[in-house]
């Protein structure tokens, strides 16, 4: 009989690129940031969990939305969690826009690039993907679609600061109070201050918005916010 991924044994993350675990205890940086922002929060093992988690979260009426899609893993996880939602998933399929600076890995401009002669990821009949660049995409999705929709749940999988800024100052109007965000790589890395997590602390400094933490990935990236 076929055996599961010869990297399932690493760890516990079956929608990452790579299973292997991150326990955020082993970096000072990233226990700080739990002892700060998480201590109220529910602690999970698993990307899988957290997505979950995060659209159970969810109380609002509204649009769902992925920032990011690359190969469609967790747009359709999404999608098979909200049946009765129609998830819209935003990509240029061409890769980081820009190098992804961080000091455990290598992620030069272009990396997660599936864009090949027109190529777009296979997903499940609720799911709706709109390519381009963020700022090119989003002003019409807005003006022609979203309109006055408040946004009920975010999976923000940018990866890079100006990917994830961009997509905040697009959707300010849209994130109200009971958006439930969930951010793919908001913590436990080298850099992490510098990308998603920074985008988000000057989204709410600018709009003073406030968040409420509630759930993380104890080994990986991810997190959970609602706006209240």
């Amino acid at each position: 009989m076929p055996s599961a991924s010869a990297e399932w044994h690493k760890g516990r993350q079956v929608l990452n690129f790579y299973p292997m675990d991150k326990d955020y205890r082993n970096s000072p940086t990233a226990r700080a940031m739990v002892t700060e922002y998480f201590a109220g929060a529910k602690a999970l093992d698993t990307d899988a969990a957290v997505l979950k988690f995060g659209s159970d979260a969810v109380t609002l009426q509204g649009a769902y939305l992925e920032m990011g899609v690359c190969t469609g893993r967790t747009i359709n996880f999404i999608a098979a969690l909200n049946p009765e939602q129609r998830i819209w998933g935003f990509d240029s399929f061409d890769g980081l826009p820009e190098e992804w600076a961080r000091t455990d890995l290598n992620v030069p401009q272009g990396t997660f690039r599936v864009n090949t002669e027109g190529w777009t990821p296979p997903v499940l009949h609720n799911v709706s993907l709109v390519k381009g660049m963020f700022h090119d995409t989003l002003p019409r999705f807005k003006s022609e679609i979203l309109k006055t929709t408040p946004i009920a749940f975010l999976h923000v999988d940018c990866d890079i600061y100006a990917s994830a800024k961009e997509m905040f100052d697009q959707l300010v109007d849209n994130i109200a109070p009971g958006t439930v965000i969930v951010f793919d790589e908001f913590y436990n890395y080298p850099e992490a201050a510098e990308h998603e997590f920074k985008a988000f602390q000057e989204f709410l400094e600018w709009t003073g918005k406030k968040p409420v933490y509630l759930a993380y990935n104890q080994y990986f990236e991810q997190a959970v916010v609602q706006i209240i």
